[in-house]
């Protein structure tokens, strides 16, 4: 198979995930919310294509963010009360997860290990008035401290399923997710260590919500959602955050324009270059000129293909199967082994294989038809 420029790949992967999980409704949506300078004709066009009950609250949320920030701009009886009913709603639902944090925060403060904010926790107290979905809060602490802040936790009467992730402990109770404690931003497959310290150097000392915390800088912050937006696409968590991660990136960008070598250095120490060039070139296709176009923000940078391969890969052909094995019942195992028996361990090879760039090279040549020695 011919190889891909690399850039040609990307744009390739990029308008497959566009056209994925965003429809002409979306579209007209952003194309409203992301106007410079949105008319009243504009309004009414959105809310003609966009129905205020079809939407959504993760996508209506945008629309009343317009509705404050632009209150010389009429919405209908209809939608109008409907879209002020979502500040209140995440007002209050907000408030929930933010009590969890000041219990925990203030217990990590009383035992001393810094704290870092990220997420919708941090997005929060940065424009209070503003609030948008957010599961739970999310910090950062140092590794060597995450055992005395998981008994904390468990003192405090807090559950949690810390053997489930590499990098993080998910504190919450029965009823409703609480804080995740990262002792690393991302699975720790690699030293973090520079990047971690770089976020924590750049970071300003904060109080809000009856806790010290660290905030990162507006570039971090950039950065985190482009990371997060970039996992959420490959692994098919919380799509609805593709909404408010557009609009929490052009909020950083409103006051100054962010400084992007910042953003390149976090990317480089977290090795995660290609993933917010991925990131950066899917904003922009919802949100022309959201971000310096992938070219720009990483002249030159090696592995885009392998890389676009792989989320093409796992995309049409990892993900469906591995949905397909979990949904196999006990009891249908029982009654028609070799058939289901056999799609469990092709799903188990192509689990193996997953992580071979020249397998899923062929893997995928050859689901095209197109004769190739790659493998």
């Amino acid at each position: 198979m011919d190889r891909l420029p690399e850039n040609a790949a990307l744009r390739r992967l990029v308008a497959k995930l566009y056209g994925t999980h965003l429809t002409a409704r979306d579209q007209c949506l952003l194309d409203f919310r992301f106007a410079k300078a949105p008319t009243q004709a504009m309004l009414d066009q959105c809310l003609e294509q966009c129905d205020i009950e079809a939407l959504g609250g993760n996508k209506g949320i945008l629309l009343a963010y317009a509705r404050r920030e632009h209150p010389e701009l009429v919405f209908s009886d209809y939608a109008g009360p409907r879209i002020d009913g979502l500040i209140r709603y995440f007002h209050f639902a907000n408030t929930r997860t933010l009590a969890h944090f000041s219990r925990i925060g203030k217990a990590l403060n009383q035992a001393g290990i810094p704290i870092l904010l990220f997420k919708g926790a941090a997005m929060r107290t940065l424009r209070p008035g503003l609030p948008r979905p957010m599961g739970d809060a999310d910090i950062l602490i140092p590794a060597d401290r995450i055992e005395e802040a998981t008994r904390i936790g468990e003192g405090l009467g807090y559950l949690h399923t810390r053997e489930e992730s590499k990098h993080a402990v998910d504190f919450h109770t029965k009823n409703e997710s609480a804080v995740d404690v990262h002792h690393s931003i991302f699975d720790p497959d690699r030293d973090y260590t520079a990047f971690h310290s770089g976020l924590f150097a750049r970071a300003t000392p904060t109080t809000a919500f009856g806790v010290d915390f660290l905030l990162p800088g507006r570039e971090d912050l950039c950065f985190l959602v482009m990371a997060n937006l970039t996992k959420n696409l490959r692994e098919h968590t919380t799509l609805h955050s593709i909404y408010f991660s557009l609009e929490d990136c052009a909020w950083l960008q409103r006051e100054r324009p962010l400084n992007w070598d910042i953003v390149r250095e976090d990317a480089r120490a977290s090795g995660h270059e290609v993933e917010t060039s991925l990131a950066a070139a899917f904003m922009n296709a919802a949100v022309p000129g959201l971000f310096p176009e992938p070219e720009e923000l990483f002249p030159s940078l090696a592995g885009v293909e392998d890389f676009c391969n792989q989320v093409i890969f796992d995309e049409d052909y990892f993900l469906p199967r591995q949905r397909h094995c979990q949904a196999i019942r006990v009891v249908e195992l029982k009654n028609e082994p070799w058939r289901h028996g056999s799609r469990i361990l092709k799903f188990l090879v192509l689990k193996k294989l997953r992580g071979f760039p020249a397998f899923v090279r062929w893997y995928l040549a050859h689901k095209r038809g197109i004769v190739t020695d790659a493998f």
